[in-house]
């Protein structure tokens, strides 16, 4: 287990499986968002390579050495065990988890530290918002954005820009590795049943998430609804959900 007695306030999560396309820009983001952080020493990165078979694993070599962004393998396959063994490594008593598609507010990780420490939440989400795409992709977040406001455990979800406090985790964790989508609920969704008042979905914020899920495949925007509208009535859609849309990634000139 990670000593944590000196460990940073916040810690950054992401999970990573053949990410090598938006890797990139996604940490970068990061690292800008820690630059508008009150005292950037106190966040780290951690990157979970869950099994990346592209240009992952090399451009993380070069981040870890460039910027210090903790890297770490996962034997097992699948985005929850990537997040928990994150965590495991993690030594922040913040954890903010991030997609690897996605990019987190410029100010999102100094405001997530004062919605936990000043106004005593202790689980929350972002608006979500399009990195790519046009007007559908606009409504698809919207139309999600407006979803996640419902009073309902269950609407609070998609995890591309969570966090919560080490103690939440703890208490309502670990991701649930049984399933491939709607891993997040029995931390977000059982704080909101437990403690509506300590989560908070933060709408003056917005993340940016890659649309390509929509956007790579034919009739993309109708089969990823019809796939969260199965997750959401039965755990087998949760179960079987697959994931294996990518960008091509960069080639990268070998001297």
């Amino acid at each position: 287990m990670s000593d944590r007695s000196d460990g940073p306030a916040l810690s950054v999560v992401i999970p990573a499986r053949n990410e090598a396309a938006l890797l990139g820009e996604t940490l970068e983001s990061v690292l800008r968002a820690i630059d508008e952080f009150a005292a950037p020493g106190d966040v780290e990165v951690v990157v979970v390579d869950d099994g990346s078979s592209d240009g992952t694993p090399a451009l993380l070599e070069q981040y870890a050495a460039d910027h210090g962004v903790v890297v770490v393998k996962c034997e097992v396959r699948g985005a929850a065990r990537a997040r928990n063994l994150g965590v495991r490594r993690a030594r922040g008593r913040i954890l903010v988890f991030l997609d690897a598609d996605t990019h987190p507010p410029a100010d999102g990780l100094r405001r997530i530290a004062t919605l936990c420490d000043e106004h005593g939440f202790e689980a929350g989400i972002t608006r979500l918002g399009a990195l790519d795409g046009g007007l559908r992709a606009r409504c698809w977040w919207g139309f999600w954005n407006t979803v996640r406001r419902l009073p309902l455990p269950r609407a609070k979800a998609m995890p591309a820009c969570m966090f919560c406090t080490r103690e939440a985790f703890d208490e309502f964790g670990p991701f649930d590795e049984r399933v491939a989508i709607g891993e997040e609920w029995p931390i977000l969704a059982g704080l909101y049943r437990a403690r509506p008042r300590r989560f908070v979905y933060d709408r003056s914020r917005v993340a940016l998430s890659s649309g390509r899920r929509m956007e790579l495949q034919r009739w993309g925007y109708l089969r990823t609804f019809l796939k969260y509208g199965w997750a959401i009535v039965s755990f087998r859609g949760r179960v079987h959900y697959h994931d294996q849309i990518r960008h091509a990634a960069p080639q990268v000139d070998v001297g």
